[in-house]
């Protein structure tokens, strides 16, 4: 039997806008449950926002990828920063296996891309670089769905 808060999360991970009477309903889980259950993992930080998942490419943002950065320790900080405040970044996350960052960016072309690692390069040491052209996304925040 699936726990009811992963019943919750499948519909909301499918469509935050869902209602709560129709999640009651599906689920067959008394309305003021699902309430109190989504307030809880709110408040316990498990569910951290409500968002959309856009179509970059609809919205004439046809170039996306993705960057395994590795800097010199002492650079770490002012990458973390720059990239935390680029206008072209979607994700970022800190990795291992040699690597610091991992970095989603999404650009209306290529030339907007190359700008952003030529301003890279300009400003940091970088010891590795490893550059992943998102050609398709075939699934996207799928888990718990």
């Amino acid at each position: 039997m699936i726990a009811p808060e992963h019943s919750i999360f499948s519909h909301l991970r499918k469509d935050a806008r869902i209602s709560l009477a129709v999640i009651s309903q599906e689920e067959k889980i008394p309305l003021s449950t699902v309430y109190d259950q989504i307030n809880r993992l709110q408040k316990n930080k498990i569910i951290h926002r409500f968002t959309a998942l856009l179509d970059f490419s609809k919205l004439g943002y046809h170039y996306h990828a993705k960057l395994a950065l590795k800097v010199p320790k002492e650079q770490k900080a002012a990458l973390f920063h720059f990239l935390r405040t680029h206008s072209s970044l979607n994700t970022l996350s800190e990795i291992n296996s040699g690597f610091d960052f991992f970095a989603e960016t999404v650009h209306h072309d290529i030339k907007g891309y190359l700008a952003l690692i030529e301003e890279l390069k300009e400003h940091f040491n970088l010891l590795q670089l490893q550059e992943y052209q998102v050609i398709e996304e075939i699934e996207k925040e799928k888990f718990l769905q």
